[in-house]
């Protein structure tokens, strides 16, 4: 019984030395000090727990321990890591001070110097050829002069169809090597080739030469008139046999009915439309041409003369789209009507940048 009781009191006395071991006085930045150990240290802030087993109201950070205290909360290695870099002059741990950086010394062996030796069996780098001669000599050389000779049998193609010459020879020119190449040139400096529809007068021109060459038909005399010197005189037929005048024949100088009466006039017939053909570049093919050139291509019903004429839309693309009536019409594009040969009828869509002719043909049969 007396050796458990001596136990007992061992136990309480090493806990007691082991608390007063552990305890320590924390000063701080503003004058006070903590005392106690340090519990639940983190990378801020501490907590305090006092020697009669109470804990501090709140964590303390770091930041308000003094110099002293960070060194005294070192010794403890559960809290020196979190405190180490807060000291200022803290001893660095392989010696020396603080001020002073130990760098270890690196023995950096030396390289041997590279030995060039000669490779056997190396083969030659062929010989780089001039720009003449790797045109005939490389792939991409001659993929280059074929597409060059493409290209300038395109474009007397294209010259051709400006120009309105015969294709075959314009492209055949061109296709001559090395010479071909002044081929489109020289049709693009010719005149254009003018078709039979485009030698004849419009509509316009023909109508006023027509009324310059008309001669104007002189007035018939009225059945009763007479011409003398003066002018017209009404006489009676019994007058023109010698007898006495009607007195119901009115004086000279007066109007008669026939006279007072205008004659009946027949209205002229509508002009018939004449072909013609309208270039871009020549005319500005927009929404107002078409709307006031053709004007009456836009009815339901087409009446003559319009009725008795085509309207060819030659478009970019090389299409050729003949119709009877203009659907419909916006600043981009024109909805045409084209008849099709089985019977019927399909509208054709255009943009109007796209067209390049239109040409107004009569109907034959």
């Amino acid at each position: 019984m007396q050796s458990l009781f001596v136990y007992c009191a061992l136990a309480v006395a090493a806990v007691w030395v082991t608390g007063l071991a552990s305890a320590a006085d924390y000063k701080l930045k503003n004058g006070t000090s903590l005392s106690g150990e340090a519990i639940g240290p983190n990378d801020k802030s501490v907590i305090i727990k006092t020697a009669d087993g109470k804990l501090s109201p709140r964590r303390t950070p770091w930041a308000d321990f003094s110099q002293e205290a960070l060194k005294e909360f070192a010794k403890n290695p559960k809290v020196r890591q979190f405190v180490e870099l807060l000291i200022e002059d803290a001893t660095p741990p392989g010696g020396g001070t603080a001020a002073e950086t130990i760098v270890p010394d690196i023995a950096v062996p030396k390289r041997p110097p590279a030995k060039w030796s000669e490779v056997k069996d190396k083969p030659e780098l062929p010989l780089k050829p001039g720009l003449i001669g790797g045109m005939f000599t490389t792939g991409v050389g001659w993929f280059s002069l074929v597409m060059m000779y493409a290209g300038v049998v395109y474009a007397g193609y294209e010259v051709a169809n400006y120009r309105r010459r015969p294709k075959q020879l314009v492209m055949g020119l061109s296709a001559i090597p090395c010479l071909g190449f002044f081929a489109p040139i020289a049709f693009l400096c010719l005149p254009e080739v003018k078709s039979e529809i485009e030698a004849k007068p419009n509509a316009v021109e023909l109508a006023t030469a027509l009324a310059k060459e008309e001669p104007k038909p002189e007035p018939k005399p009225m059945p009763g008139k007479k011409k003398s010197g003066g002018g017209l005189t009404l006489v009676s037929k019994k007058a023109e046999e010698g007898g006495n005048a009607d007195p119901a024949v009115p004086e000279p100088g007066a109007a008669s009915p026939a006279e007072a009466a205008p004659s009946p006039v027949k209205a002229p017939a509508a002009p018939a439309l004449q072909s013609a053909v309208y270039r871009k570049g020549e005319v500005n093919i927009n929404k107002r041409f078409i709307e006031t050139k053709f004007a009456g291509f836009f009815k339901s019903i087409p009446v003559p003369p319009e009725r008795d004429m085509w309207l060819v839309w030659v478009t970019a693309t090389g299409g050729e789209y003949w119709s009877k009536r203009v659907v419909s019409i916006s600043q981009t594009e024109v909805v045409v009507k084209c008849p099709q040969e089985g019977g019927g009828s399909l509208d054709q869509t255009m943009q109007l940048i796209e067209i390049t002719e239109i040409h107004l043909r009569p109907q034959e049969g």
